[in-house]
């Protein structure tokens, strides 16, 4: 999730037969989602929650070699998923949400969801880059969702002291313009 920005139910749809490992630069295509049927259980849904969230996303370094490694010693399934239950099925996100927040129950961490590596990603790359490239990149069609709900913003101002310095440079001096009575 941290690599990607995807969402829970798309990074636990991940098949296998979605990643390009072989490539120059290595991908992994979020073509699908997780989804509940009552009665039925958990099952790949074979597109994601809109048309934007169908992307190629190129693979960071520490994530290939982390899939690399999960290869290694994955068992086979019958749905070729990357991240696979003991028996061989999809698992759960609500599963994988309990199990991640267990260990982090009594840290400091209790505040780190799956979510939140999703606004980590955004957060990231908008401060790298912009807002439509942290939009591609989670699946967005619109940049002002990703702005408003995904992007963090700055706890500190700019530094603008330079500027706000011209205001007490010249102290003895009258001011040529009015200041409003609330400056």
């Amino acid at each position: 999730m941290l690599a990607t920005g995807a969402r829970i139910g798309e990074i636990l749809a991940l098949r296998w037969e979605d990643l390009d490992l072989a490539a120059k630069r290595p991908t992994l295509t979020i073509c699908g989602t997780l989804v509940f049927v009552k009665g039925q259980g958990f099952f790949r849904q074979p597109w994601t929650k809109s048309d934007a969230g169908w992307r190629m996303v190129v693979l960071p370094r520490f994530a290939v070699g982390m899939i690399m490694a999960r290869k290694l010693v994955a068992a086979d399934n019958p749905h070729d998923a990357i991240f696979a239950s003991r028996r061989g099925t999809w698992l759960s996100p609500n599963n994988v949400r309990r199990q991640w927040r267990e260990p982090r129950a009594h840290t400091d961490l209790a505040w780190v969801t799956p979510h939140t590596f999703r606004k980590t990603v955004a957060t990231l790359i908008k401060e790298e880059t912009d807002t439509k490239s942290a939009a591609a990149q989670l699946g967005h069609s619109s940049e002002e969702v990703t702005a408003t709900y995904y992007i963090a913003e700055p706890a500190q101002t700019p530094d603008v002291s330079d500027i706000l310095e011209r205001l007490g440079a010249d102290r003895g001096r009258r001011p040529t313009r009015a200041l409003p009575n609330d400056a």
